[in-house]
């Protein structure tokens, strides 16, 4: 769905019927008639995603040009802020902007050669962007890769605020009010991590995204025998770098079939099977003009980061829970394990995989657009 912590690579589509099916004891023949028509309205609209696809990168950023479209259109009625967006971008929509901090890792040398093409926008832009990725590179402390996630523990019960494990003083809980402030002046635009507010506009088009992707804020820890368990400050275990260190194999023609890297099946595939083949822009039209359940925050906006990662813990516990793991491998001295598998373990009566996490990234992608467009309207108003 949304702004990946490695490179993404997608394999084949690993959702049940997927796969030729089989003689006998086929998906089908497992599925009650509901069922068999949501699989195979899904598998339709997969295929014809699968012959579109370019690249492994032809829809990595999918999710959060929905986010910044559907808030587009939803500032769209609110003149005075979406002209005082449209100023501060010179010109660039939401849509555009939402997927620039991403791009901007690729001017990052991190040990290779950086890229020289220019980011999608303005000059002004581009070197404000450029001052921004200066301050904050790949090998610096803080880093600006570190800023898209946090990585709270699902194991137990807890909340962002009630531990230690897994956060930082420059994760996205944290940047995203880093943000905030600078867009209600509060700290100055000469701040030490070079976020203007054309840089904070165009960082919070993307957290937004991010901090709506279950695996941006929950992660599984495992201890030295490769069980999960909550982790402590005395032990800290080993992390799954928010699903990249793991590979999922989801069910597939009664197999369990890889589907690529966990966190990178949740930022792209989910999207690809949420949305189908319609045009980002007919997708956006119809979330923009339909308010999503549950999606209204209360308090002050500084507060709305934490609110949201504890919003969507649960489903990053259930992301995990829905998995059984298997072969991990960690190294002592490590803070993250090396490899291992994580496998649907399907229930009676419950949706596959596919269908549960393609519904939740549905209903996450629609509450980022109307919750972006909030916020810009209670700091541009």
């Amino acid at each position: 769905m949304l702004a990946p912590r490695m490179p993404v690579t997608y394999k084949r589509l690993a959702i049940p019927g997927s796969e030729v099916t089989q003689k006998g004891d086929s998906w089908e023949e497992r599925l009650n008639p509901r069922e068999k028509k949501q699989m195979k309205k899904l598998i339709v609209g997969l295929q014809i995603v699968s012959l579109l696809a370019a690249s492994a990168y032809a829809y990595g950023p999918r999710g959060h040009h929905l986010v910044g479209a559907i808030a587009d259109k939803r500032l769209a009625k609110k003149k005075p802020v979406a002209n005082k967006v449209k100023e501060l971008l010179d010109g660039l929509t939401l849509e555009a902007a939402a997927t620039l901090p991403d791009e901007l890792k690729s001017l990052d040398d991190c040990g290779k050669k950086p890229g020289t093409k220019p980011l999608n926008g303005s000059k002004r832009i581009n070197n404000e962007m450029r001052a921004f990725l200066n301050a904050n590179r790949c090998d610096g402390n803080p880093s600006h890769h570190d800023f898209h996630f946090t990585d709270v523990p699902v194991f137990g019960d807890e909340k962002y605020g009630g531990g230690e494990v897994g956060r930082s003083n420059f994760d996205i809980v944290h940047m995203i009010p880093f943000c905030i402030r600078v867009l209600k002046g509060q700290v100055p635009e000469t701040n030490g991590r070079a976020i203007t507010k054309t840089v904070a506009v165009i960082l919070l088009a993307h957290y937004l995204g991010d901090i709506h992707q279950p695996l941006h804020v929950g992660a599984e820890y495992f201890n030295a025998s490769g069980n999960p368990f909550e982790p402590a400050t005395t032990n800290k275990g080993f992390a799954d770098q928010g699903g990249n260190k793991l590979t999922l194999f989801t069910l597939a023609g009664g197999k369990k079939v890889s589907a690529g890297k966990f966190h990178s099946y949740w930022d792209g595939q989910t999207v690809d099977n949420a949305f189908g083949a319609a045009a980002n822009q007919t997708i956006a039209t119809k979330l923009a003009g339909t308010e999503p359940a549950n999606w209204k925050l209360t308090g002050a906006v500084e507060t709305w980061a934490e609110q949201l990662a504890n919003d969507i813990l649960p489903l990053a516990r259930e992301a995990h829970e829905r998995l059984e793991f298997k072969n991990i491998k960690s190294k002592t001295g490590a803070k993250d394990i090396v490899s291992g598998r994580a496998e649907e373990k399907k229930k009676p009566g419950e949706p596959f995989y596919a269908i549960w996490a393609a519904a939740t990234v549905k209903d996450e992608v629609h509450k980022a657009g109307w919750r972006l467009a909030a916020l810009l309207e209670e700091l541009l108003q």
